[in-house]
């Protein structure tokens, strides 16, 4: 049996419930199954699509804060072996003295986990991202910084390619789960041509 969620972060998760479970008499195979059920009880929460083209759309837009940023990017590329990876995030609202660091940081662990291409959102926090990708060695293209949702869209569509891999995350005010919205929309008519 297999889990239906997506990350490392949930490993530590399961086995305390695999735990609590067990000592409250819970056999192996009833725990086993009841994980591999488990799911997410929120939308855009990691949740995973797979476009007709090939595209994978991970959409994890509720929110955003440094660690679960962190891990989304962990998944992202575990997701992504041999394929090219997209991190389309924007600001972690409420980090008060530390949004500078805190954004510098994710940007630079898109850097060294090898994501594709980092397409920074927003204003500030998002100039952030790109500026801690680029200080850690992000050359070219690799990282961008567009003004809104709406041109993130407008870059994605030009340039994914079937195959690809899509991660969307950012705190609840950004408005990021349009984005994962809009490249479903765009899989379901069809409009990437493979390259």
């Amino acid at each position: 049996m297999t889990m239906r969620l997506y990350g490392e972060h949930h490993v530590s998760n399961a086995l305390a419930a695999a735990a609590v479970a067990h000592e409250l008499g819970m056999s192996a195979d009833e725990i086993a199954r009841a994980l591999s059920e488990a799911g997410s009880l929120s939308r855009w929460r990691m949740e995973v699509t797979e476009r007709p083209d090939g595209v994978t759309v991970v959409n994890d837009a509720y929110n955003a804060n440094p660690e679960s940023m962190k891990a989304a990017l962990r998944a992202l590329v575990a997701m992504g072996k041999g394929r090219r990876t997209w991190a389309v995030l924007g600001k972690m609202a409420e980090l008060g003295d530390e949004a500078l660091a805190e954004h510098d940081a994710v940007g630079r662990l898109a850097v060294r986990l090898n994501v594709s291409k980092l397409v920074a959102v927003g204003g500030r926090e998002a100039a952030w991202l790109q500026l801690g990708a680029y200080n850690e060695g992000s050359w070219g293209e690799e990282s961008v910084h567009v003004s809104d949702a709406q041109a993130a869209v407008d870059l994605l569509r030009s340039e994914l390619r079937p195959g690809d891999v899509v991660l969307v995350k950012a705190s609840r005010s950004v408005g990021l789960e349009s984005v994962a919205q809009a490249l479903l929309e765009t899989g379901a008519e069809g409009e990437v041509a493979a390259r």
